[in-house]
């Protein structure tokens, strides 16, 4: 091969990486602002993929796409799961 087809190569590698890496940082954002949205509501109540536009509207000014539901959703689950945990073991502990 040429070196002028290996610098082709190389260029669009380069140029794939960069790309990439660009998604990976959208999707870390993403995720980051997920997770303040998700600190600020409460996690005893039941939210679902209908009414959690309701209640994330007026923390981010807007509606929250599918993917982002289902990260919103996930952290409020593990988090009611853990109050759950935490509220257990204090009513074995006071038995």
């Amino acid at each position: 091969m040429s070196n002028y087809l290996k610098q082709g190569q190389r260029q669009a590698k380069l140029a794939e990486r960069k790309k990439t890496k660009a998604h990976v940082k959208a999707f870390y954002r993403i995720l980051g602002e997920m997770d303040v949205v998700a600190k600020q509501l409460d996690p005893t109540i039941e939210y679902t993929e209908e009414n959690i536009d309701s209640y994330v509207n007026p923390i981010i000014g807007r509606d929250l796409d599918s993917m982002e539901k289902m990260l919103v959703l996930g952290k409020l689950h593990y988090a009611k799961e853990a109050i759950n945990n935490i509220e257990v073991n204090e009513t074995k502990d006071n038995s």
